[in-house]
């Protein structure tokens, strides 16, 4: 079976996939919460430099992000290989619509619940960390969820410019069994690719709804603990 002959070169492949996306995953959380931070100063000029600069990153289109850092890149005396380049331009990308994820999350969190906090004594980092991401994780987690299969499917992006992925791995294949035997098995290679990209994005749906059930645990509790049935609002007489 050809697939099983190609099994060393499919795995290399697979093997560099995976390692993007991890690298692509950190990377566009990193940019995501530095382009948040930025985005929530009272810096005009920084907050109207990065708000254009999200806006560019999510209106161009991706390959094109790709190409220019890949091409443009050198030109500046950065020099990256195409791993690293496709890794930059894609978590620059990915960062930029994971800000306003995390930006909605935290908008959705009432003002009464920010002003509770500081009612307590807690300030900065504090309140952030105990009180508004607590509450803006169950609204913040399905997109971002969402955003990180997107990035595992962008990384095939990175076949373009030579990244030995397994999207790009299946084009050699198919390169190769088309000059050497004749006919090809596109619809094999292709078709294989779409199982490994389907149960690689099914399991990071499963772990995300994972960690929104975690953060959403003390809804349950309290639906649980209410003794009106679930659904319903208790009417109170004027």
């Amino acid at each position: 079976m050809l697939l099983l002959e190609f099994r060393n070169f499919l795995l290399a492949g697979f093997v560099n996939t995976l390692l993007l996306s991890l690298v692509l995953t950190a990377g566009a959380t990193l940019c995501a919460v530095l382009f948040t931070v930025a985005l929530s100063t009272r810096s005009t000029v920084l907050t109207g430099f990065v708000y254009g600069l999200v806006e560019c990153l999510r209106d161009v289109p991706l390959m094109v992000t790709v190409l220019l850092a890949y091409f443009v890149l050198p030109k500046a005396g950065i020099s990256l290989n195409p791993f690293w380049s496709s890794a930059l331009s894609i978590s620059l990308w990915g960062g930029a619509n994971g800000a306003h994820i995390i930006r909605a999350g935290l908008t959705a969190v009432p003002k009464g619940q920010r002003e509770a906090a500081d009612a307590f004594g807690l300030r900065g980092w504090r309140k952030l960390v105990l009180v508004v991401l607590p509450q803006a994780m169950p609204v913040i987690i399905p997109p971002y969820v969402g955003l990180v299969t997107g990035l595992v499917q962008a990384s095939s992006l990175g076949a373009v410019i030579g990244v030995e992925e397994v999207f790009r791995a299946g084009q050699v294949i198919i390169e190769q069994t088309t000059l050497t035997r004749g006919g090809s098995p596109a619809y094999l290679v292709y078709g294989f690719l779409l199982v490994i990209y389907f149960v690689l994005c099914w399991l990071i749906s499963l772990v995300g709804r994972r960690c929104e059930q975690y953060f959403t645990r003390h809804l349950t509790v309290a639906d649980e603990a209410s003794p009106l049935p679930r659904g319903t609002t208790q009417v109170v007489p004027a």
